[in-house]
């Protein structure tokens, strides 16, 4: 016979009461019913479990009466994990993020989540854009922070953060000690930027934003794409980055505010429709709150 939960907890009860008639009332139950209940478990078993008159546990009693304490404080904190994992309040999202959010905005991110939901683990991934995307269209990620992610009828977004662009140059470039400068001023010095099929949404972006001066600007491919070792060592080259990226850069360079730009980078969260698990929606609303609470939208 394999007794059930509800049997261990009479047994608990009764061991810990020293009777049947208290354990009874702990229970909210007659005492007869109780007693026969028990009676039945032992004699299923082929055990006695108490001793009666006094009431107290047997030997094999006691064997019964610690096992089951366990199983049953296992279970009710199995109910626990399973209410507390409808909730969001437990589990693990998967999140795909792309170079811009990596300095401040992840961490920060991350951060809110793990003091709102202790219990909940993100697993964040960096990549490039069209990484990304195959990885959320795929299943393999929950969520993805990217400013140019492709619209797909099964996607929806959140927005998480809207920030300006800033001009970034080596310590010894001549603007490097200005607050502020206009684009096209940079014009005949050349853009220092990773390849376009790495991220092609993003490349137009920037070289539109350079065409909109009516200027005219070198280009050089950065060997080492990626924003970790920035190539701008001739103080004649410079770089767009949103502002979040900019102190994170290193001491090496400068970054100074744009004065002719009004394009803004809007980081997005994106998930497939209908994937969205508990967790997930818990980390979204952790999200929407640092964007509230950030000033970021």
């Amino acid at each position: 016979m394999e007794p059930d939960l509800r049997l261990m907890r009479y047994v608990i009860a009764v061991a810990d009461e020293g009777g049947f008639q208290k354990a009874a009332l702990r229970l909210h139950m007659a005492q007869p019913p109780l007693s026969r209940q028990i009676a039945g478990l032992e004699q299923s078993m082929g055990v006695t479990l108490f001793e009666r008159r006094p009431t107290r546990l047997t030997e094999a009693g006691r064997v019964f009466a610690e096992g089951a304490r366990m199983i049953v404080a296992e279970a009710d904190a199995l109910i626990a994990r399973t209410v507390r994992a409808q909730h969001g309040e437990l589990g693990t999202v998967r999140v795909g993020y792309v170079l811009s959010a990596a300095y401040d905005t992840m961490p920060r991110l991350i951060r809110t989540v793990s003091e709102t939901h202790p219990d909940l683990r993100v697993i964040a991934r960096e990549a490039w854009g069209s990484v990304l995307d195959d990885a959320l269209r795929s299943g393999e990620l929950d969520v993805v922070v990217s400013h140019t992610l492709p619209d797909r009828p099964e996607y929806r977004r959140q927005s998480l953060r809207r920030e300006n662009f800033v001009a970034v140059v080596d310590v010894g470039h001549p603007f490097a000690g200005r607050g502020s400068v206009a684009l096209a001023e940079f014009a005949g010095q050349t853009f220092s930027f990773y390849a376009r099929d790495l991220v092609p949404a993003h490349y137009d972006r920037l070289t539109a934003m350079l065409a909109g001066t009516g200027k005219t600007f070198g280009f050089r491919e950065d060997p080492i794409p990626g924003m970790r070792h920035i190539n701008l060592g001739d103080a004649k080259s410079f770089t767009l980055v949103p502002a979040s990226m900019a102190e994170s850069l290193g001491s090496s360079t400068a970054a100074i505010e744009l004065t002719d730009v009004t394009a803004t980078l809007d980081l997005d969260l994106v998930w497939r429709d209908g994937q969205a698990t508990p967790a997930v929606r818990a980390f979204l609303a952790d999200a929407g709150r640092l964007t509230r609470n950030a000033e970021w939208a």
